[in-house]
């Protein structure tokens, strides 16, 4: 087959994608930031706007799908409503198809991306600086000029994630016939791929992302830009006045619409929506009692799905966790294993998941009668398949939090215990929040990995995200909205809860000093 084509269609959506996002993102940020310095409305805002921002980035790529296709797809809510459910000429369903879906879709999880990022970089620049550059150039302008560049290696790095995900991701574009390389290797190479093939699907991201790596290594930048702001956060600064904490709730509001708000409302309509063929004109209702009936039904309809994702998701974020943490630990007192570790579990992700599949498919074939059963019996396989992009996320949040630990600590430690009791006695009590926060990132994203899952899931086993990825190729109705809200609202919940305790924990540091 010829790969120009898919090479092309695959740089045309990173470029896009990265372009939405960085626009959304920063600005997303810009806004967030500046609601943090305002009253306490502003702040509630504030918080409200990141919870939102932070549990679109955590969703997995196939809820997105879920949203915009119950919103503007084949079936949407909206299409329906302006009679647009009819075909065109060539065929294809209204606006919302093709490359202006795929871009779309990946542009907006790459500005939930960008705006986290972006935002947690610029929490971690000294509260002196930033007090002083808005004494020299203005609120404003201090943001874009002195602390977003500052704050580069975080946005950029959520850019470069954002690329690296428009190449290897193939559940959206399979969805909307978009033929980018991953989706190219999981339709005609998947079952017997060549070695020509696997290189050129790994090129992209592995080129992408080691080049942002080069970039950071030779210039001396790391993610490391400064602690996280607690006490000093307490500080005196300068508040925005009133019309810019008027411009920046505006401005957060229609990020957080575009992003969040418009297709979980898409998810809320399409699941109570009714729609009645008169005399050749659609018409369509909305019920209350039809959508809370469906929502009700979901958990039932599909309690085998929810079952096994819970509990893939829960070996998958144990085993990722187990691994991780011995790696982070070495990587914080060996500072050149530290860029060893670094590189390797970022060049895991860049890997497409369907070559994760295939591999571990592969691996399970030799010839040894325990393989073949672990393969057929047991969930090992599908465990191996998905911790290729778990461990690595495990291991960033972990050593994200080990960072923020005084070597002292460890020195005193290596007296009295060895590694492995300093680890166990020691740094379990320091990290145990992050040991959470990791299992619960993992066990979501693991529960959305379609691309790792598909070669790999045990026949009669079904999960969440595989059975929404099914299902949406023809459309989405109410029982895909339904499925999608129940998923939905539990990371929401997930999230709220999460920033609920890191905020109590600041609260007690600030208190205590």
């Amino acid at each position: 087959m010829a790969w120009f084509t898919p090479l092309m269609m695959t740089l045309q959506l990173m470029a896009a994608s990265v372009a939405i996002a960085a626009i959304i993102g920063i600005v997303g940020a810009w806004a967030g930031s500046s609601l943090q310095l305002g009253g306490r409305s502003s702040r509630f805002l504030s918080r409200l706007f990141f919870v939102s921002m932070t549990a679109a980035a955590v969703m997995p790529m196939i809820l997105h799908a879920t949203a915009w296709e119950a919103t503007a797809g084949k079936f949407g809510w909206w299409l329906l409503t302006q009679t647009g459910s009819r075909t065109n000429e060539s065929g294809v369903y209204g606006f919302f198809a093709g490359s202006v879906a795929s871009v779309w879709i990946h542009g907006m999880v790459g500005a939930s991306l960008v705006t986290i990022a972006t935002w947690f970089g610029v929490t971690r620049i000294s509260p002196a600086t930033v007090a002083q550059s808005r004494l020299d150039f203005g609120p404003v302008a201090a943001f874009f000029r002195v602390q977003l560049p500052l704050a580069a290696p975080w946005w950029i790095a959520s850019l470069v994630a954002t690329a690296a995900l428009a190449a290897t991701e193939m559940t959206v574009v399979d969805l909307y016939g978009y033929r980018t390389i991953a989706d190219q290797f999981y339709l005609f190479y998947a079952m017997d791929p060549s070695t020509f093939s696997i290189i050129a699907t790994c090129m992209i991201p592995l080129a992408t992302v080691s080049t942002a790596f080069v970039w950071m290594f030779v210039s001396k930048r790391n993610l490391s830009v400064g602690r996280l702001r607690t006490v000093e956060s307490s500080m005196a600064t300068e508040s925005f006045s009133w019309q810019h904490q008027s411009v920046a709730a505006g401005l957060a509001a229609i990020v957080v619409l575009i992003v969040a708000v418009v297709p979980i409302a898409g998810l809320v309509l399409k699941t109570g929506q009714d729609v009645i063929v008169k005399n050749d004109s659609v018409e369509w209702t909305w019920s209350a009692a039809a959508f809370v009936q469906r929502l009700a039904e979901s958990p039932v309809v599909f309690a085998s799905e929810f079952q096994w994702t819970i509990v893939l998701a829960s070996l998958t974020a144990s085993a990722a966790v187990v691994l991780a943490w011995p790696a982070a630990a070495i990587a914080t007192q060996r500072p050149r294993l530290r860029w060893v570790f670094d590189a390797v579990s970022i060049l895991m992700i860049c890997i497409p998941g369907p070559i994760i599949g295939l591999a571990v498919v592969r691996l399970f074939q030799f010839d040894a009668l325990w393989l073949r059963t672990l393969y057929q019996q047991t969930l090992l396989p599908t465990v191996m398949s998905l911790s290729m992009r778990a461990v690595p996320v495990a291991y960033w949040v972990l050593r994200a939090r080990y960072q923020g630990i005084d070597r002292v600590i460890f020195e005193s430690a290596a007296i009295d215990c060895t590694w492995w009791q300093r680890i166990w006695k020691i740094d379990r009590s320091l990290i145990s929040r992050s040991l959470v926060s990791a299992w619960l990132a993992v066990a979501v994203i693991s529960s959305g990995d379609v691309p790792a899952t598909l070669p790999v899931i045990p026949a009669g086993v079904t999960t969440v995200s595989v059975r929404l990825f099914g299902l949406l190729h023809s459309g989405a109705r109410y029982q895909e909205s339904s499925l999608a809200i129940l998923y939905v609202t539990m990371l929401v919940v997930l999230v709220a809860i999460c920033f609920r305790r890191e905020g109590q924990r600041r609260a007690k540091m600030v208190r205590g000093a």
